[in-house]
């Protein structure tokens, strides 16, 4: 037999489960809402981020370009005054200068007319599924005879020039081709 108390108890705490379910939703709708600000704020702080990064790398290009022109423009100079010399090596306090003779290269321009004469001269690799120009041995055939074979390009080597930065310099050893 349940009394009218008991009914009066299970009534208020029926009425205390309903509010605290109200509360519980609206804790979870305001929580809601701080997971909305909380992922707008990520999206402003990627977006910011992303900004300052593309400037910090434009601002990075433009530094090294331009110390890459003050770098270019004194290696020309070094190499000017290098050949005005007549000398291949220099020695300095703070480093070396030097111009050396780049090797010649060939290149085969048309295949086709160049693997019609290039077995008789043994200027092809031969794999079990393929051939292809040993081009090591055409720049020898061609420094050996003085004949370019057809459908080769030789490709004259250049002067390079280079320096070498001696230790103890703010570079440390270094050595770079202009």
């Amino acid at each position: 037999m349940t009394t009218f108390l008991d009914e009066l108890l299970a009534e208020v705490e029926e009425k205390e489960q309903q509010k605290k379910l109200q509360l519980d939703m609206i804790k979870a709708d305001q929580i809601l809402m701080a997971l909305a600000k909380i992922d707008g704020q990520s999206e402003e702080i990627d977006r910011v981020a992303t900004e300052e990064s593309a400037l910090i790398e434009s601002w990075r290009k433009a530094e090294l370009d331009r110390l890459e022109k003050k770098r270019s423009w004194l290696c020309w100079n070094l190499q000017q005054f290098l050949s005005g010399t007549g000398e291949k090596t220099i020695r300095l306090a703070h480093g070396t200068i030097k111009e050396r003779m780049g090797r010649d290269k060939v290149d085969i321009a048309d295949i086709d007319r160049f693997t019609k004469v290039a077995g008789k001269f043994g200027l092809l690799r031969s794999y079990p599924e393929r051939q292809e120009p040993d081009l090591n041995a055409v720049l020898t055939y061609i420094k050996r005879t003085g004949d370019i074979p057809a459908g080769v390009e030789l490709i004259p080597g250049t002067p390079k020039f280079s320096y070498t930065l001696t230790k103890g310099n703010s570079n440390g050893d270094k050595q770079t081709q202009a």
